[in-house]
C-alpha cells in the first residue's frame, strides 16, 4: 500500500542510449517505488525499488531538452553508490520534499 503517488516519466540512460518510461513513483513507510504503467509495462518497463537507507538526497535538477531547447526541472534521487535517477514529475520540488522528509533527516 502506498502513501503518496504521482504519476511521472523515469528517464533512463543506457551508454548512449536513453529511453523514458512512464508510470507511477510511489512513496512508501519504507520504499521509493516506480512502476510502469499502460504499454511500458508490457514491453520496456523494469520497476525501480529502492529503500530509503539507500537514498543519499533527493533534489531537483534543470535540463535543457526538446528543439526548443526548453529548460525542464526533474526529480533526481541520489543513491548510496553515487548513482542519480531521473523522474519526470508535475511538480518536482514537492516530491523531492516529500522523499527528504522520509529520510529522517539524512539529506
Amino acid at each position: 500500500m502506498t502513501d503518496l503517488s504521482w504519476p511521472a516519466t523515469r528517464l533512463l540512460s543506457i551508454g548512449k542510449r536513453s529511453g523514458a518510461v512512464r508510470g507511477h513513483l510511489e512513496l512508501t513507510q519504507t520504499h521509493l517505488r516506480f512502476r510502469p504503467a499502460g504499454l511500458a509495462s508490457k514491453l520496456d518497463g523494469t520497476p525501480f525499488a529502492v529503500q530509503f537507507r539507500h537514498i543519499v538526497g533527493a533534489g531537483t535538477v534543470e535540463d535543457v531538452v526538446g528543439v526548443f531547447k526548453r529548460t525542464r526541472q526533474r526529480l533526481c534521487v541520489t543513491l548510496g553508490d553515487g548513482s542519480e535517477q531521473f523522474f519526470e514529475v508535475s511538480r518536482p520540488v514537492e516530491v523531492a520534499e516529500a522523499v527528504r522528509s522520509r529520510l529522517g533527516g539524512r539529506a
